[in-house]
This record gives structure tokens, C-alpha cells and sequence, in this order.
């Protein structure tokens, strides 16, 4: 499991990477000990200064190309997410752009290095090198924009959540403070991985657990389905949308009790609501905190679910109490899904294992 822009580094400004590239540049050549006389070593000295200019740019500028995955090449879950915090559109153009910046540096640097090399007045030389040096940091400042808007895209793209997009997933919703966090740590056994993403302010809870060797993993989206959709904002909107791609079971939390803060009535039109956008999806349905939760309340709740076609369970997560039967109807949804994962790696594996030479 790892984030696809894990990898991509910290963007130079235009600035940044001229005033280092110039730096090097004079740098390498106050170090060299060319030999031959005046001239010579002129011409030594100016070649070894564009020559380093281009080479510190291109790398820098060939890094981040390299170490940015393609967007059309990412999962779907991933790809929405980009498109939903950063625009793809503009992410393509902007290394575009870069990748035509280094094309010129690449020919400015052949240029003026050959004209260098032939030429015999050492001022002329160094006319030369302050051209291409001119030169190139115009291709910079061209592109100064591109390199910003690209450094502020990797400080939103290095937070995407890390999930295992082979596993099949349950994503848990329902308003805040009904005991999601607590069911998640209770079906997965483990303290979930904790983390902020740009598209909620409270962050994504990942864990994971085995049952029988085989591996579920469970998700909490504090900040995402814990409100009406009509209150979002476009941003949170797509990130929903990007979770339909991820989840293959909803486990919704009820509060009966109303201990949450918030009344039985307002609960029931957030489940509708999410019902309605993952409706395709299977849904377990839990009424939490049933210990200290008036009959009323539960009797309410039920009703309404079961017209909508699911049977609630009733459970305590703060006291254990019917979590079992919660992991067992997860477990029943979700295990041919992991049964079918299993088998597509086995499958694989085998595959690998044929191809080997000499088998």
C-alpha cells in the first residue's frame, strides 16, 4: 500500500532553480584547472558553465517528471481524487510544459555550447555563455507558473490517503460522535492508521483484520459522510463520489440514545441521503449504543430500516456487546469478495510460476 505521489518531489521556483543552477555553474568552474593557455582555458571555463547550467535544470526539472505518476495510468479511486483536488486537466499541461522546457534547455545548451567551442575571442566566449544564460532563464520564468501551481499540487497529492485498493473495503458512515472510530477499533482489532486529507478536515481512519487467513479492510470517513450532501461543497461532493469506487460494503451507525448531539430524525435523513448515493452497494445497518438508548428511539430506527429492506443490529461498542454478530454479518458480505481476491492472486502466482524458465 503507498501513496502514487509519494515520490514526487519539492518544486524549485523559476527563481529558486535559476539562482541554483548559476551557483553550481560558477562553482564547477572556479574548481576546474583546465590546461593550455588563455584562451583555452576561457573557452574550457564558459563550455563547463553552460554545460552545467543546462545539465543542474534538466535534472531537476526530468525528477519531477519522472517521479510523477501518470494520472490516466492510476486506479479510478485515485484518479477521481486528483481530478476532484487539482484539476487533471491542468496538472497535464503544466508538465507539459516542463517537459518543453527542458526539450529547450537541451538545444540552447548545444547551441551555445558549439559556438563557444569555435570561438577564439575569449570575450566573445563569455557574450556567449551570458546569452545562453539569459536565455534560459527566460524558459524558466515562462514556466514559473507551471512550476508553482506543480508544487502545489504535490503538497495536496502527497496526502492522499494510503488504502489497499485490491482488498474489499467497508466504509463505515453516519454523523459524528456515534461510535464509528470505536467500531472500526473494535472490528479490526488494532489501532487504525490516522491521518489529515485535503478533501476533510478531520481525517481518514484505515484498518485492517484477518479472519481465517483472510485479509478485510475497514475505513472511516470523519468529515465526509457525516452530514448532509446538500451542505458540501463541490470538493467534498467528488470525494464522495471517489469513495463508490473504493467501498464494496456501507456499515451505517445509528445513535439511538442521541447522545451524538444530534436528534433520531436528523440521523435517518443523513441515511437516506447516503443510502441513496451508494445505494448499489451492500449496507449493514447498526444501532449503536443500544445500552443506554431508549426503546423508542431503537423501535424508530428499526422500522425505518427495515422498510428500506435491511435488518439492524443492535450493539454497545463502548461495552462489546453484539459485536460479534456485526463482524459476522460483515464478514458474510464481504467474504467472497476476499475469497475471489485470494483467488485472483493464487492465480497470478501460478501464472508467474509457469513462465519461469525451466519449470
Amino acid at each position: 500500500m503507498k501513496n502514487p505521489f509519494e515520490k514526487m518531489p519539492t518544486v524549485l521556483t523559476a527563481d529558486e532553480l535559476i539562482d541554483k543552477a548559476f551557483r553550481r555553474a560558477e562553482k564547477a568552474a572556479s574548481a576546474a584547472t583546465p590546461r593550455g593557455g588563455p584562451r583555452a582555458r576561457a573557452r574550457w571555463r564558459e563550455e563547463l558553465r553552460v554545460r552545467t547550467v543546462s545539465n543542474v535544470i534538466r535534472d531537476n526539472l526530468e525528477k519531477l517528471l519522472r517521479r510523477t505518476p501518470g494520472v490516466s495510468e492510476l486506479p479510478t479511486f485515485y484518479r477521481e481524487l486528483v481530478d476532484t483536488l487539482v484539476e487533471r486537466d491542468q496538472f497535464h499541461r503544466s508538465l507539459a510544459r516542463v517537459n518543453w522546457a527542458i526539450k529547450t534547455v537541451r538545444n540552447l545548451e548545444a547551441r551555445h555550447a558549439l559556438k563557444i567551442r569555435y570561438s577564439r575571442d575569449p570575450e566573445e566566449m563569455a557574450r556567449l555563455r551570458r546569452a545562453f544564460y539569459g536565455r534560459v532563464a527566460d524558459v524558466l520564468r515562462d514556466i514559473a507558473n507551471d512550476l508553482e501551481y506543480l508544487n502545489r499540487a504535490r503538497n495536496v497529492l502527497k496526502d492522499l490517503p494510503v488504502v489497499d485498493l485490491e482488498l474489499p473495503t467497508v466504509v463505515i458512515a453516519g454523523h459524528p460522535n456515534v461510535g464509528k472510530s470505536t467500531i472500526l477499533r473494535a472490528l479490526t482489532n488494532a489501532k487504525p492508521e490516522v491521518a489529515s486529507y485535503p478533501f476533510t478536515t478531520k481525517g481518514i481512519n484505515v484498518g485492517q483484520f484477518e479472519e481465517h487467513y483472510l485479509r478485510y479492510q475497514v475505513i472511516d470517513t470523519p468529515g465526509l459522510l457525516d452530514r448532509p450532501l446538500s451542505e458540501r461543497n463541490e470538493v467534498e461532493r467528488q470525494a464522495i463520489l471517489a469513495l463508490k469506487h473504493l467501498g464494496d460494503v456501507i456499515l451505517y451507525v445509528f445513535d439511538p440514545s442521541e447522545y451524538c448531539g444530534y436528534p433520531v430524525e436528523e440521523q435517518l435523513h443523513l441515511f437516506e441521503e447516503i443510502h441513496r448515493e451508494f445505494g448499489e452497494l451492500p449496507f449493514v445497518v447498526v444501532l449503536n449504543k443500544a445500552d443506554v438508548a431508549e426503546e423508542g428511539n431503537m423501535r424508530t430506527v428499526e422500522e425505518f430500516v427495515r422498510e428500506k429492506g435491511f435488518e439492524p443490529i443492535r450493539v454497545s461498542a463502548l461495552k462489546g456487546e453484539g459485536l460479534d454478530v456485526l463482524r459476522k454479518r460483515v464478514i458474510e458480505l464481504v467474504r467472497p469478495m476476499v475469497e475471489e481476491h485470494a483467488r485472483r492472486i493464487m492465480e497470478a502466482e501460478l501464472e508467474r510460476y509457469r513462465e519461469e524458465p525451466g519449470l
